[in-house]
């Protein structure tokens, strides 16, 4: 009962085990012989299920969800930041009326909250019985450090995503790198050859910065190229990607097939807008080339030969 689709997580590249999650939550149902053991994620004001136990008596089970405005067990948790454990909630007057126990079967909870590595809320761990429970001071303490073992896997999950993040990505601008680029290609041409879809490409090439390093510094330099990067993102939709290929050139790689004139127009304005560099005034202007799949190349490397060259020629007649 585990679906890694209804994981939402904080970073999209994050891949978390979450088969050794269904192992840990299996291993809970039955050691403390519950219905149900569970791991939850708190996502947009909702409490979602993401690992449920596959035990037959199980009322509950993955994708399974309920409102933050809803009086909740795990809501408490989140809400004192420390473990909870209602072991009759038939006769606690807190709980007695609350929808789990007054319309559903909880008849007892134990759970700890779950945290990201930046100290978010993440969710909770929970035991849940239709039983009222007495639970020895040990099983507390088990709970306790399944709970560090999933907020580990957590942690790991989150460094890998960081090691990844930064082999994909230029650390200057945050854009996508060459090998990011290379990915994104291979999966664009994969989805022609799926469903027939078209896509194109945008070189970007700033004109005359070699100047700007040599007359004001690298310092000043690295602002504008930031700058510009920020610019050109703003310009184009989150199914396209922004990368940097090399010192001031970008390429844009659209999901689709797009009319050049009017992006470039619009990429060209933003471009040539004044950068305040700590008081130095900076105007910049690019020179730009556009191809699309599979009219001007039919793989990644001659799409990006023609992409270059037709940006080339637009330099070249800028300064001739």
């Amino acid at each position: 009962m585990i679906s890694t689709t209804q994981c939402v997580l904080k970073n999209k590249h994050l891949e978390l085990d979450l088969e050794s999650w269904q192992d840990v939550v299996n291993m809970m149902a039955s050691i403390y012989n519950a219905a149900s053991a569970d791991i939850v994620q708190l996502r947009d004001e909702q409490f979602n299920v993401v690992a449920s136990s596959n035990n037959a008596d199980n009322f509950l089970s993955v994708d399974y969800s309920w409102p933050w405005n809803m009086h909740s067990f795990c809501r408490r948790m989140v809400e004192i930041k420390d473990a909870l454990y209602v072991s009759n909630a038939k006769q606690s007057a807190e709980w007695c009326d609350t929808p789990p126990v007054a319309e559903g079967p909880v008849r007892s909870y134990l759970g700890f909250p779950l945290y990201w590595p930046n100290g978010e809320v993440f969710g909770s761990i929970c035991v849940i019985d239709t039983k009222p429970t007495n639970y020895p001071e040990n099983f507390v303490t088990l709970l306790s450090q399944l709970k560090k073992l999933i907020e580990a896997n957590l942690r790991h999950a989150d460094d890998m995503a960081k090691l990844k993040h930064t082999a994909l990505h230029d650390p200057l601008t945050g854009c996508g790198n060459r090998i990011r680029m290379a990915e994104r290609l291979k999966n664009q041409i994969a989805r022609f050859e799926r469903h027939n879809t078209p896509f194109s490409l945008i070189a970007v090439d700033l004109n005359k910065f070699k100047p700007v390093n040599d007359q004001y510094g690298h310092h000043v330099g690295d602002i504008v190229l930031h700058t510009i990067a920020n610019r050109l993102q703003a310009c184009i939709r989150k199914t396209d990607l922004l990368i940097r290929t090399g010192g001031d050139e970008f390429l844009i790689i659209f999901s689709d097939k797009v009319s050049p004139a009017q992006v470039i127009a619009n990429l060209s304005a933003e471009t040539e807008r004044v950068i305040d560099c700590e008081g130095i005034a900076i105007h910049m202007t690019a020179s730009f080339g556009h191809a699309s799949f599979p009219e001007d190349g039919t793989s990644a490397d001659t799409l990006v030969k023609s992409v270059d060259k037709r940006m080339y020629q637009s330099k070249n007649r800028l300064s001739g």
